[in-house]
């Protein structure tokens, strides 16, 4: 698994992004600015997303 299907996932489950943050830095051995590096990629992802729906409404 990725840390990003873990915080994918993490999220889907209604995790809080400090359990999703600190579960990121245990799973794959990061530091926690590792691990927030990841949170803020997984984050930009998302607004990626929406834009594009919102393109294609």
């Amino acid at each position: 698994m990725e840390p990003l299907d873990l915080i994918r996932d993490k999220f889907s489950q209604d995790c809080s992004v400090e359990t999703v943050l600190h579960l990121v830095m245990a799973q794959f051995d990061l530091s926690e600015q590792q691990a927030q590096a990841k949170l803020d990629e997984y984050f930009e992802i998302v607004e990626m997303m929406e834009r594009e729906r919102e393109n294609l409404s």
